[in-house]
C-alpha cells in the first residue's frame, strides 16, 4: 500500500511538471508571432519606400497603426548618406538615403516594449 503511495505521488509531481511546462510554450509561441507580424511590417513600409520616387522619400513621425495592428507603432527615419562623411543630419541631396523603420509593441503587463527595425539604401536614379 505505501508502495503504490509513492508511486502515485511520484506520478503526480511528473504530471504536474510537464503541465507546468504548456503556459511557458503558448507564451513563447504568441511572443514568436507578435515578433513575425512587426517584421512583416516593417518589411512593408520598406517596400513602400522603396517604391516612392527619390524626392519623395521622406521620414515618418510614430504612429499607431489601424486595427488589426493595433497593437503596434512604426516610425519612418530617413537620413542622408555620405560615404565620406557617413550619415548626414541635415540630409543635403548626396544621392543615397538610408530608410529606417521601426515597429515597436508594447509586452504584456507592462512589463516593456519589444522592437525590429530594417533598413535599406535607396540611390538616386
Amino acid at each position: 500500500m505505501i508502495e503504490l503511495l509513492v508511486a502515485v505521488f511520484v506520478l503526480v509531481i511528473g504530471i504536474m511538471g510537464v503541465l507546468n511546462v504548456f503556459p511557458l510554450g503558448i507564451q513563447v509561441a504568441k511572443s514568436s508571432q507578435i515578433a513575425a507580424v512587426g517584421t512583416q511590417l516593417a518589411q512593408a513600409k520598406t517596400e513602400e519606400m522603396i517604391s516612392k520616387s527619390y524626392d519623395d522619400i521622406a521620414g515618418e513621425s510614430k504612429q499607431q497603426l489601424a486595427s488589426p495592428f493595433g497593437v503596434y507603432f512604426r516610425e519612418t527615419e530617413v537620413t542622408c548618406f555620405d560615404p565620406n562623411a557617413s550619415f548626414l543630419p541635415n540630409c543635403p541631396d548626396t544621392g543615397i538615403k538610408q530608410v529606417k523603420v521601426i515597429v515597436s509593441w508594447e509586452l504584456p503587463f507592462g512589463i516593456g516594449t519589444k522592437k525590429v527595425e530594417t533598413s535599406t539604401y535607396i540611390a538616386k536614379k
